[in-house]
C-alpha cells in the first residue's frame, strides 16, 4: 500500500482517482491547489504525488519547482491534457517520474503507480497526447516505424517538412479530433456518474438483494417481497409475494434460502426460495430492533438499530452469534461485504461507510450523496454490485443506482 497525494482543482477528478486507488489498497489524500499540496507534503509526506498540470494560481510547473527545492526524491506523476504539452516537457525535465495524458484508463493509472512504487519499466504512452509529449521529450519527430518511448532524452535529426495544401489543414484536423475525443470523454464520464432511477411498485423499500440478474425488494408497508428483472433500462416486476403480518426491515439471499428480518416480531426468518417463500424456521434476533441482513456466502450478518451493532452469525440452524461490532452511525441498516471491504449504511444520517475487514470493522471512509440529502426520507435500503450502489428511500417509489464514484468520499485518516 502506498500513500498517494492527488493534487487537482476538479473535485470530480480527485474523487475518481481516489476511488480507483483506494479500492486497490492505497491510502489517498487530496489537495485542491498547490499550496495545500505542498503544505501536506512538508507535514506528512507521500510515496507518490499525482499532480495536475493545469491548476489555478500555482500551476504544476511552479508546484514541482518549489517541491524540488527541498525534496528531490518524492516521485511525481504529471497529469497533462491538450495544450499543456510544452509546459509538461519542462516539468519532466525538472524531475517528474512519469506523465499520464488525459483521458487515461484506470488500468494505466494503476500500472503507472505500481511500477513507480515497486520499480520496473513504466507503461508506454497512450494516445495522441501521450505520443506528442514523448516526442517532445525526445526532441525529435514521431516515426511510424518506431514509436517513441518516454524518458529517452536523445535528439533526433529533423525530418523533412511535408509540402502541399493538405499541410495547412492538418493542425485543424488534429485539434478537432482531440477536442471531439475530450468532449466524448467528458460526457461519457458525466453519464456514468449520473446513474439511473428505477420506479418500483411500492414506496417503502427496506431491503435490496441481488440474486443473479434478479433484484429482490422488501416493502415494510405492503408486507411483501417483490422480484424484479432489469430489461431495457427498466426494473420490470416478475412477481410479488405477500408475507401477512410482517414488518420486513432486511433481506438476504443464499443459494437455497431467503432470509427476512422482522422488527415487530424481533425475528430472523429462514424461508425457501419457492413460489411463496415458505417459512422454514424463525429465530429470535440478537437485538430488539433488527434493521438489516446480508449473506456473505459463509455467514449471515445482521444489524440492529437499537443496539447500534452488527452481528455475524454461524451458518448452522441456530445461527448463533459469533462476533458483534459497534456500528459507526446511530441507526445501522443495510450491509454488504466483498473480498476487500465491509460496507454499511445509516438510515438516519444517510451515510455510506466503507470498513476495513479487521477485528473491529474500523471505518476507512465515509460517503455522502446529494441525492440522499433531498427531503426527510431515510436511507432504508442499500446493496452494491460492481462499484454501483443501489439505494432505496422510505416513502419514495424508486430504486436509485449510483456509481460509488458519484459519492463524496471522506477518508478517515485518524484510523489509517
Amino acid at each position: 500500500m502506498a500513500r498517494i497525494l492527488v493534487v487537482d482543482d476538479e473535485a470530480d477528478m480527485r474523487m475518481a482517482l481516489s476511488n480507483v486507488l483506494s479500492r486497490n489498497g492505497h491510502q489517498v489524500f487530496e489537495a485542491a491547489d498547490g499550496p495545500t499540496g505542498l503544505e501536506f507534503l512538508a507535514r506528512e509526506g507521500a510515496d507518490v504525488v499525482l499532480l495536475d498540470m493545469r491548476l489555478p494560481g500555482m500551476d504544476g510547473l511552479q508546484i514541482l519547482r518549489t517541491l524540488r527545492e527541498t525534496d528531490r526524491r518524492t516521485p511525481v506523476i504529471m497529469v497533462t491534457g491538450y495544450g499543456s504539452v510544452e509546459s509538461a516537457v519542462e516539468v519532466m525535465q525538472l524531475g517528474a517520474a512519469h506523465y499520464l495524458a488525459k483521458p487515461f484508463s484506470n488500468q494505466e493509472l494503476l500500472d503507472t503507480v505500481e511500477r513507480i512504487v515497486h520499480g520496473g519499466k513504466l507503461p508506454e504512452p497512450v494516445g495522441v497526447l501521450g505520443r506528442r509529449l514523448a516526442l517532445k521529450l525526445r526532441g525529435g519527430e514521431l516515426s511510424a516505424a518506431e514509436p517513441p518511448r518516454p524518458g529517452a532524452l536523445v535528439a533526433s535529426p529533423p525530418a523533412p517538412a511535408p509540402e502541399g495544401p493538405l499541410l495547412r489543414w492538418l493542425p485543424a484536423v488534429v485539434l478537432l479530433t482531440v477536442c471531439l475525443a475530450a468532449l466524448g470523454f467528458f460526457w461519457s464520464k458525466q453519464y456514468r456518474l449520473q446513474g439511473r432511477d428505477y420506479p418500483i411498485l411500492n414506496e417503502h423499500p427496506t431491503g435490496l438483494v441481488w440474486r443473479g440478474e434478479r433484484l429482490f425488494v422488501a416493502d415494510w408497508l405492503a408486507q411483501s417481497v417483490q422480484e424484479y428483472a432489469v430489461r431495457g433500462g427498466r426494473l420490470e416486476p416478475v412477481r410479488s409475494v405477500r408475507l401477512p403480518g410482517s414488518h420486513i426491515t432486511g433481506l438476504a439471499v443464499s443459494d437455497e434460502n431467503l432470509f427476512v428480518c422482522d422488527s415487530w416480531r424481533r425475528t430472523i426468518e429462514v424461508r425457501r426460495l419457492d413460489e411463496r417463500f415458505s417459512l422454514v424456521r424463525s429465530l429470535s434476533s440478537p437485538g430488539p430492533n433488527p434493521s438489516g441482513l446480508y449473506w456473505d456466502g459463509q455467514h449471515l450478518w445482521s444489524s440492529d438499530s437499537s443496539t447500534g451493532r452488527f452481528y455475524r452469525h454461524e451458518a448452522k440452524a441456530g445461527m448463533t452469534v459469533l462476533e458483534n461490532y459497534l456500528a459507526p452511525g446511530r441507526s445501522p441498516a443495510s450491509m454488504f461485504k466483498d473480498d476487500s471491504f465491509f460496507w454499511s449504511t445509516d438510515s438516519e444520517t444517510r451515510l455510506l461507510y466503507r470498513h476495513r475487514l479487521d477485528s473491529k470493522l474500523r471505518v476507512l471512509a465515509v460517503y455522502s450523496l446529494p441525492l440522499l440529502d433531498r427531503g426527510p426520507a431515510s436511507l432504508s435500503a442499500f446493496t452494491l454490485t460492481r462499484d454501483v450502489a443501489w439505494l432505496g428511500r422510505d416513502g419514495e417509489g424508486s430504486i436509485y443506482s449510483r456509481p460509488i464514484a458519484a459519492f463524496v468520499e471522506n477518508i478517515r485518516r485518524d484510523l489509517q
